[in-house]
């Protein structure tokens, strides 16, 4: 049996992730925590760090067409959320299976989310300091299983060596080249990556999710909001009130 994952930040190029360089790139060395500060509210300061810098929104880009690649088994669902930590959780049995793993778990992503060296020197030190799942390692719980882990990255990356990988587990990583996976997969888990995917593509990650060919639901144990207010006319609102008060301010 085999895992399909896919994490939003897929479709969504940043420099700090691999992506083609340019001349702002320090307006996406974003920090990142799965708290709604960060996938909802300071999206509005990033906003205006983009038109100030008089560049256009960042979007996402290539989803369309995805699911065509792959082979599902017969009544595979999807389930989904905001975070990929969740996919921790999912596991053969809660489709009904006997098998104690996945045979092979697939991930498609701009991060490898098998644990960095930054936090931890080693999968058995990770182990033994009860540090637990977060969205930058929940793929060691299926490595821990057993499973075969493979993680492909996003084409707009340009190399694997910017950023340079070095994950806990054994995984095997690639560039996506579009070449499906050799296997059927009996459940699809699809994150939204709110701290690191903007609520301007919340739209887009709708239809994402519509274009499945699977019913779907969503992950009730991740408590979120979808979609997320938007940024764009809160900036808006606030840049209007604050028009009004230099206006009043001015005639006094």
């Amino acid at each position: 049996m085999n895992l399909l994952v896919v994490d939003w930040d897929f479709f969504f190029p940043t420099p700090a992730s691999g992506g083609p360089q340019g001349p702002h790139d320090e307006l996406f060395a974003w920090p990142v925590a799965e708290d709604e500060f960060h996938t909802e509210t300071v999206w509005e300061a990033r906003l205006r760090d983009f038109r100030a810098a008089g560049i256009d929104l960042p979007q996402v880009e290539g989803w369309q067409g995805f699911w065509d690649r792959f082979a599902f088994a017969p009544g595979t669902p999807l389930t989904y959320a905001d975070s990929n930590a969740w996919a921790a959780h999912l596991w053969p049995s809660d489709l009904g299976a006997d098998a104690p793993a996945w045979d092979s778990v697939h991930l498609y992503d701009a991060h490898h989310d098998a644990g960095y060296r930054t936090n931890h020197d080693s999968f058995d030190a990770w182990k033994e300091s009860g540090d637990g799942i977060r969205c930058e390692n929940w793929m060691l719980a299926h490595a821990w299983a057993g499973s075969d882990l493979h993680v492909h990255f996003p084409p707009w990356r340009e190399s694997l060596g910017r950023p340079p990988e070095s994950p806990l587990v054994p995984v095997t990583m690639t560039i996506d080249d579009g070449t499906p996976p050799p296997v059927a997969f009996d459940l699809v888990f699809v994150c939204r990556s709110g701290a690191w995917v903007p609520p301007w593509a919340d739209g887009a990650f709708t239809e994402f999710l519509r274009s499945a060919p699977m019913p779907r639901t969503v992950f009730r144990r991740n408590r979120w909001a979808h979609p997320r207010p938007d940024p764009a006319r809160m900036a808006n609102m606030k840049a209007a009130l604050y028009r009004k008060v230099e206006e009043i301010t001015g005639d006094g």
